[in-house]
């Protein structure tokens, strides 16, 4: 005869060495190199204990259910048979371990998440028994053949114990109180250990695997099956990119791959050697920045007088990004991708693009970055490794800009005597929330009428530039250099009755500055008003540079405008499009689109949906019908061919 107070003095034991054994595999992930001998990740101490935290949560996930139920059975006696439930919990969390291990693996291959999705895609008997894939753990830096030993130690181990404690003599049992708190307090894990994250990746690269597995289905997979109107929803997108661009040279030729294609008639002649020089400024809102906006005083100085250089910069004045986060800036520049309307692009590790510092490093070009942020938790850094020659990142610079612009300076300096031509890109993250310059100086007076924390971080990530571009202005190869300035998304500051910090595609979250100077003969400075996206970025670059090549970008060259251009897409369950005259913002809350006039309403005061519902609906439907087209692609690696 036992009681439930016994069976829960195992049963917590149990879920104790079940977490114990998830620790072990965390510490083995983070004290391990990558399997190409690099670091898992560089900046891990700073979240390493909320992988230990999350890891007790997603362990009580578990054994929670049957805490609770020796707590209902406290007092009452039981039968033999009831031992089983605890033998039951023992093979969960044996197999949790199983689970954890398998996607600790993923995460340092692939750079993904164990999910659904993933394993319509691997787990094939003809994958296991592939010679590469043993080839790929017998050469894995972390140790040979180390992952599966550990499949099957770590579990064999758990096992081992779990069965003596099992067997044990009853131990000195908790009061009932002390084992509610045992029961429920790891389950308020997520409310102190999220907040602390402080971001969604940071919570996705640390949650437990059964969380990771979850998270994976709530984002459902819609995008699995071809779209039923996948021919019209391609051939709609080929015929409105063509309409919209000025450059009439290129055809579609790839009926698989929809944003496949190839340039006709003759390559234009490669105007020089033209190195760039590529500037992605952290939560750089438009609406910020006093050559877009006339704002005084205003907090980008510097790039208010680099603007109005009449004889070398392009502003295109309602530059458009996609939102947060980082990476969707980052793709949509590097690589004229849309992102994903609902999982975060850096997941889809088997997709091939073509993104623009490959295609000029296959050109002779040497590609450099210099990253003020941590790349490794929203998963870039496997992507820029793929881009780049080099990735510089710099920890020790904790968060603040200069230092990393400074140190940027040197190198490319020695790039630019090196005589190659070269691409060399900087990236701020001093401008981020919680908007706290990190030098003194550059704080708005507390009673002036526009203030803002961000103005003040945006004011000193000016000044660093101002500092970066005049010590390079002086160098002989800076007159044949292009420096291009965008911002990678705006910032949500609770305009719009959206919650601060959140999500958001109204103009304060998606308008950036995009520019670019230079004395390139073809680039024709002043301002454009038109449609720009970072989209453009890229086509707009290899057009300067002379490369014509088949591409999959979704963006067009900015160089010869002219045409009304447009924008549509999908993201995180909002909606977005704009055209000349319109733009249309639908949030996941809504019910109904909202509409703007966007030459005269461009700060979104007056919904004009009302007057105009037909409008409205058929730019969400595009915006919709563009998504959908997208999502598909890029699940199913049909972007651009290998």
């Amino acid at each position: 005869m036992t009681s439930g107070r016994a069976q829960f003095d195992i049963a917590w034991r149990l879920a104790l060495l079940g977490w114990l054994g998830c620790a072990v595999l965390q510490i083995l992930l983070y004290a391990r190199p990558g399997p190409y001998g690099d670091p898992f990740l560089l900046e891990w101490r700073r979240y390493f204990w909320l992988s230990l935290y999350f890891e007790w949560l997603g362990v009580w996930l578990i054994a929670g259910p049957i805490l609770l139920l020796w707590l209902a059975l406290w007092r009452r006696p039981l039968g033999p048979r009831w031992r089983y439930v605890n033998h039951a919990l023992v093979l969960l969390l044996a197999a949790n371990l199983v689970l954890s291990e398998f996607d600790h693996e993923i995460l340092r291959f692939l750079g993904t998440r164990i999910g659904l999705s993933f394993l319509s895609v691997y787990a094939r008997t003809a994958t296991l028994g592939d010679g590469l894939f043993q080839d790929v753990l017998l050469a894995d830096r972390g140790g040979a053949l180390v992952p599966p030993l550990l499949l099957v130690a770590l579990p064999a181990a758990y096992l081992f114990l779990a069965l003596r404690t099992l067997g044990a003599s009853p131990a000195r049992r908790p009061p009932f109180w002390l084992a509610l708190l045992i029961a429920l307090v790891p389950l308020a894990a997520p409310l102190n250990g999220w907040a602390q994250a402080s971001s969604t990746f940071r919570i996705r690269r640390t949650e437990p695997a059964i969380l990771a597995l979850a998270s994976d289905v709530r984002l459902g997979f819609e995008d699995m099956a071809p779209p039923p109107d996948l021919d019209a929803l391609a051939a709609d997108w080929r015929r409105r990119w063509l309409a919209e661009s000025a450059d009439p040279g290129w055809r579609f030729t790839d009926p698989r791959r929809p944003y496949w294609r190839t340039p006709t008639g003759p390559a234009a002649p490669e105007p020089g050697r033209w190195n760039v020089i590529y500037l992605q400024l952290e939560s750089f809102r438009g609406r910020d920045m006093g050559f877009l906006t006339g704002i005084f005083p205003s907090p980008t100085p510097y790039l208010d007088g680099l603007a109005e250089e009449r004889y070398m910069t392009t502003v295109w004045t309602r530059g458009l990004s996609f939102g947060m986060p980082t990476i969707n800036g980052l793709f949509a520049t590097h690589c004229s991708v849309a992102p994903h309307s609902s999982r975060f692009i850096t997941s889809f590790t088997s997709t091939h693009f073509q993104c623009l510092p490959e295609v000029l490093r296959r050109r002779g070009y040497r590609a450099e970055m210099f990253n003020a942020g941590d790349t490794d938790w929203d998963n870039s850094t496997m992507w820029l490794k793929r881009w780049y020659d080099r990735l510089w990142r710099y920890p020790q610079a904790r968060g603040r800009d200069r230092p990393v612009f400074r140190a940027a300076a040197e190198r490319i300096r020695a790039l630019g005597r090196s005589g190659r031509p070269f691409f060399a890109s900087v990236v701020s993250v001093s401008n981020h929330t919680p908007f706290n310059p990190p030098e003194p100086g550059f704080e708005t007076d507390r009673y002036a009428i526009q203030r803002r924390p961000n103005l003040d971080t945006t004011r000193y990530t000016d000044d660093v530039v101002r500092e970066f571009i005049d010590s390079l202005r002086g160098e002989p190869w800076f007159q044949d250099t292009l420096l291009v300035v965008v911002g990678d998304h705006g910032f949500n500051l609770g305009e719009h009755e959206t919650p601060a910090g959140r999500i958001s595609l109204f103009h304060e979250s998606v308008w950036v500055p995009i520019l670019i100077a230079g004395y390139h003969p073809r680039l024709e400075p002043g301002r454009r008003d038109g449609v720009a996206t970072l989209l453009d970025v890229a086509p707009t670059l290899a057009d300067l540079l002379g490369v014509r090549e088949p591409v999959a970008w979704q963006g067009r060259s900015l160089v010869q405008m002219g045409k009304p251009a447009s924008l549509a897409f999908a993201v995180q369950g909002w909606k977005f499009a704009e055209t000349e005259r319109w733009t249309m913002v639908q949030a996941p809350s809504d019910s109904r689109p909202r509409l703007f006039e966007r030459n005269t309403d461009w700060s979104q005061f007056f919904d004009r949906a009302a007057e105009n519902p037909a409008v409205a609906a058929a730019l969400a439907r595009r915006a919709e019908r563009a998504g959908r087209l997208n999502d598909y692609l890029l699940r199913h690696d049909l972007v651009a061919p290998r």
